[in-house]
């Protein structure tokens, strides 16, 4: 079998740096996008394309049509990696954007919380209700105003908070928990100009 050996085990170191070109650039770019380290992304990157490229040749010198074989390897392997770390990176970018958007409800959360806390220290407390008067009076314009902006709040969370709900619904809620805020500032100071 003169042709056997000539061919086949001549090829084989090549289709083996090809393979562990494609299989270990591919973690390795992965790392790098995960830590968006560009400088290592490139020299990955071009690491691992040199390798494919050098498996390439090599097979062709090792053996005819093996650098066809090798380079078809490349590709697969490469249109696979390629495959993988856009979901990778997809995810990632999912998963980056979920967790902002749970910080940034939670601080709008905790923002109106603030101030409903505040609000009912003046009604459950005489003295400060006293010090203060028509905070707990929804006659009043400013507690009204105060009262309805609550509501307002308090809508806007429960659409926000849903996970179906859409940027513009947190926007919603970052606008109603600011009206809020500014209501309570505004009765608030009615309160002290009734108070004298």
């Amino acid at each position: 079998m003169p042709g056997m050996d000539g061919s086949l085990f001549a090829a084989l170191p090549a289709l083996l740096l090809a393979a562990a070109a494609v299989g270990l650039t591919a973690p390795a770019l992965d790392s790098a996008l995960r830590r968006e380290d560009g400088e290592r992304l490139f020299w990955v990157g071009l690491t691992g394309g040199l390798a494919a490229v050098a498996a390439i040749a090599w097979a062709g010198l090792a053996a005819t049509g093996a650098a066809a074989v090798t380079g078809i390897l490349v590709l697969g392997g490469a249109a696979g990696s390629w495959y993988w770390l856009a979901r990778r990176q997809r995810a990632r970018k999912l998963a980056r954007a979920r967790k902002l958007r749970n910080r940034r409800l939670d601080s709008l959360r905790k923002r109106r919380e603030a101030v409903l806390l505040e609000w009912s220290s003046y009604e459950l407390d005489p003295w400060k209700g006293a010090e203060y008067p028509g905070l707990a009076d929804v006659r009043e314009k400013e507690t009204s105003l105060l009262a309805r902006a609550s509501r307002e709040a308090q809508a806007a969370q429960e659409a926000a908070s849903d996970d179906a709900a859409d940027e513009d619904a947190v926007n919603r809620y970052g606008s109603a928990v600011q009206e809020l805020e500014s209501a309570w500032e505004q009765a608030l100071e009615a309160a002290r100009r009734r108070a004298g």
